[in-house]
């Protein structure tokens, strides 16, 4: 009689601390390989106190009573519901046992997916999985990773040598002000709410959703902000362009956001700005003994014209991955 393999998906509960640990320290090996993670997960008792304290949900599924993936989603971060990841042990039947996954998630969110958008970074070898999840309602969105290089002597002639227009008049740039929040949530707002980022961060699409996005950039929710080297374009004193930059860790820097008035673009304000960043970034990494190695930033492969004034300024594409939505 052939072997059959029971198999099941439940809630994380703490009976399962000693079993699933293997689990999810073999994510914790393979993250960086397997995900492109920038930042190493968090620690096993790490990871369960944020699942005891509800920052994080964590779906677990066995094989014969044995763990062997598990997935995991947060409403926490913004107003979508974020999954986060999917990650299963060895290489066999992956889209079988992703798709238990996801089904289980489903049903115990059957009630918040009439009501938020379901997002989802297929980060790394994920992306196998990009054909399977477009059956459950799914959209996606390509996206490319870019990165300057904060260390290769070339990226950093190539970006100082980059001829760049002088600014006209009644035009400015500075760096971040508290003051300015306002003007930049309604700027991200305008120049946002009908993009693609909008269809899976609705937080766009409103002056309350962009503030809320503005906010948690300035406040170190996505990481250290800087606001010494974020620049802003004025205009008559008045905010109309951003190029935000924060930490992500001790040696990548990261643009979350960059946005300027319609009305204001295909003008090279975007390089002028940006070369000032990277001016910026290299001497004050210079003068702080900052081991930065990188700055990078994710674009829409679709948007051509951001995905050029980043490489003519030096940044090369590291990678790209799907970013998967589902529409409430």
């Amino acid at each position: 009689m052939a072997n059959i393999t029971l198999s099941k998906v439940e809630a994380y509960q703490e009976e399962y601390y000693r079993i699933f640990s293997g689990v999810y320290n073999d994510f914790v090996k393979n993250a960086v390989n397997d995900y492109n993670f920038e930042l190493s997960p968090l620690d096993y008792d790490n990871f369960v106190k944020s699942i005891e304290k509800g920052l994080i949900h964590c779906l677990i599924l066995f094989e014969d009573s044995i763990p062997t993936g598990f997935l995991v989603y947060t409403t926490m971060i913004s107003e979508a519901l974020e999954l986060n990841i999917i990650h299963c042990l060895g290489n066999e039947n992956l889209n079988a046992k992703r798709k238990l996954l996801l089904e289980k998630f489903i049903e115990v969110n059957k009630y918040l997916i009439k009501e938020k958008v379901v997002i989802y970074p297929m980060l790394g070898k994920q992306g196998q999985f990009a054909s399977e999840i477009l059956k459950y309602g799914f959209k996606e969105v390509n996206t490319a990773v870019m990165s300057f290089n904060l260390s290769d002597v070339n990226s950093i002639n190539k970006a100082k040598e980059m001829f760049v227009p002088e600014l006209p008049n009644h035009f400015t740039i500075t760096n971040w002000k508290e003051s300015y929040t306002k003007d930049i949530s309604s700027l991200i707002n305008n120049s946002f709410k009908d993009s693609t980022d909008a269809l899976f961060d609705e937080r766009f699409k409103t002056q309350k959703g962009s503030l809320d996005i503005v906010e948690k950039i300035t406040k170190n929710i996505y990481g250290k902000f800087l606001p010494e080297i974020t620049k802003v374009l004025l205009y008559k004193n008045r905010p109309v362009g951003i190029i935000f930059v924060n930490l992500t860790n001790d040696k990548i820097a990261n643009i979350p956001i960059s946005a300027i008035l319609k009305k204001y673009r295909h003008k090279g304000f975007g390089k002028i700005i940006l070369k000032q960043v990277i001016e910026n970034l290299l001497n004050s990494a210079l003068s702080e003994g900052w081991g930065l190695k990188e700055l990078n930033v994710s674009c829409d492969s679709d948007n051509l014209s951001a995905y050029l004034m980043y490489n003519s300024l030096g940044f090369t594409q590291q990678y790209t991955y799907k970013q998967a939505y589902r529409p409430k």
